[in-house]
């Protein structure tokens, strides 16, 4: 399966997303996975590197689309993290991928934003005849938040696109991990246990929804 990490916000848990989904596919699915990271800052390489995953950096829309599809064959995953703006990149990446993992953050400006996205989603749709199934995840959230209930208000009923039912709330557990070269699923204590069954659930939610 190819999966896009996208979104055009910046600081929306994009690189974070992928690097724990590559893991978790990797050590606890057992499946062979590679990480394309196509985002200019290359946030995620660097620690896929120290957790001695496999990765390759593609910032180039043609080189992308071709590598990902060519190799698609020759892993059972491959996870792509997006660039933080909306362009050619993005668009190859939505014409190559079985799924579109989105994470939103419960904020104003977060919320208005994903119109973009949204509407570069289902485009791309069209083309592709409902193709990639799309999945919206609130990500570094507020327990009990009045923002959290009204993003998810906002975002229940997009066309085309499912809210995942899965909410990842802000620990600093997961702000940890990238400096302890580490994921929450192999990091020591409660909170980093608690995240982990927070990404178990989320992952296997979008992964049912992309399989359906």
């Amino acid at each position: 399966m190819l999966i896009g990490v996208i979104n055009q916000k910046g600081g929306v848990g994009k690189s974070t997303t992928a690097a724990h989904l590559a893991y978790w596919l990797s050590r606890h699915r057992k499946q062979s996975t590679l990480v394309l990271d196509s985002d200019s800052q290359q946030s995620s390489s660097q620690w896929l590197q120290d957790m001695g995953m496999e990765f390759r950096v593609i910032d180039d829309p043609e080189e992308l689309f071709e590598t990902a599809t060519d190799l698609a064959d020759q892993y059972d995953a491959i996870v792509i993290d997006a660039p933080g703006v909306l362009g050619e990149t993005t668009k190859s990446i939505l014409l190559a991928i079985d799924l579109a993992l989105i994470p939103v953050q419960a904020a104003q400006l977060d919320l208005a934003s994903t119109e973009k996205i949204v509407r570069l989603v289902h485009n791309v749709q069209k083309v592709r005849n409902g193709n990639p199934h799309a999945a919206i995840f609130l990500n570094k959230a507020e327990k009990r938040s009045i923002l959290l209930r009204e993003a998810r208000a906002a975002l229940a009923d997009i066309s085309g696109i499912k809210l995942l039912e899965t909410t990842i709330y802000r620990r600093t557990a997961i702000a940890d991990a990238p400096g302890q070269s580490a994921t929450v699923f192999n990091m020591s204590g409660e909170a980093a246990q608690v995240a982990a069954e927070e990404y178990e659930q989320l992952f296997t939610e979008a992964l049912n929804y992309g399989k359906a």
